[in-house]
């Protein structure tokens, strides 16, 4: 008994021993600066007045939400992800009700669609910019010669087609991987069962493969949702939010106000404004999973 005793405290330790270090990195680059940020959204600091803050309670959360930058990064947010997010889901489930089973040519098209979404997203970003160059993009030249001549970068409407698009291009793999893994976990006996009835291949996926997908839909939406929301490296390197501001999502536009403009205080409280719209989408999504998970 002894022994065990001493072995459980062992254990304990050397767990601790390696989470540590993970929490104090944490704890240098996301809780401290998170608590900094929390702090000087209640202020008027500024960094060419470092000596003179003061609190002024919520008017950096009022200026935030007034700013007309922010709310339209917010609205390109949601016609981005909206759009992007129902095109991944509908190409991703297709693709893995193709490729789900286990065939070795299946297996080599499933390894070779997941290499957009492996790509640095910075990379995704340089990669695309180059493919819809006016001048030079072998893209763009290649929708020229089939009478698609348009502005992907420089027109405002195109700007955004040109961001859902390799938003989708890059995504899409991810949603079919775990579509594919949701398809295996599934039992086949429903599905025998349907097929000895006459149920014909629409009519057992609409009653019965989709269905018992629920919970996995939903992780697909949670993750998704959460990551896009942070959007930020491709739309960076790929338009810079423009033209203009035909293609500012949030996370870029928090970064210009706080790293551009050097408006710290606003930057913050819009950061926390985003954060806390994460936080309740995300919250949302989770209780809906949990219900269906009991539904299950």
């Amino acid at each position: 008994m002894k022994r065990g005793k001493n072995s459980f405290t062992l254990d304990y330790i050397t767990g601790w021993g390696f989470l540590i270090p993970s929490l104090l990195f944490l704890s240098l680059t996301s809780l401290i600066p998170l608590i900094y940020t929390f702090w000087i959204s209640f202020t008027n600091y500024s960094i060419y007045r470092p000596g003179q803050t003061e609190y002024i309670g919520f008017q950096n959360y009022i200026s935030g939400i007034q700013d007309w930058e922010f709310i339209t990064a917010a609205k390109n947010s949601l016609i981005i992800i909206s759009i992007s997010l129902f095109a991944e889901f509908l190409i991703g489930l297709t693709l893995a009700l193709i490729l789900f089973k286990d065939k070795p040519t299946y297996r080599t098209w499933r390894t070779f669609l997941l290499i957009p979404c492996i790509i640095a997203p910075v990379v995704v970003g340089v990669l695309w910019r180059l493919l819809l160059n006016p001048d030079y993009g072998l893209f763009t030249l290649g929708l020229k010669n089939i009478g698609l001549d348009r502005q992907w970068l420089s027109d405002p409407f195109w700007a955004k087609i040109s961001v859902i698009f390799v938003e989708v291009w890059t995504w899409t793999p991810f949603i079919m991987l775990i579509f594919v893994a949701g398809l295996k976990s599934l039992s086949d006996t429903p599905l025998e069962a349907a097929k000895i009835d006459g149920a014909n291949g629409f009519q057992i996926f609409w009653y019965i493969t989709l269905p018992m997908l629920k919970p996995v839909i939903v992780i697909v939406l949670l993750l998704r949702l959460m990551d896009a929301f942070k959007m930020f490296d491709n739309v960076y390197v790929l338009t810079y939010g423009g033209p203009g501001s035909a293609t500012s999502v949030l996370s870029l536009q928090i970064y210009k106000k706080g790293l551009k403009y050097f408006d710290l205080a606003v930057a913050s409280a819009q950061s926390w404004i985003f954060l806390i719209c994460i936080f309740l989408i995300s919250f949302f999504i989770l209780r809906t999973f949990t219900k269906v998970g009991r539904e299950s």
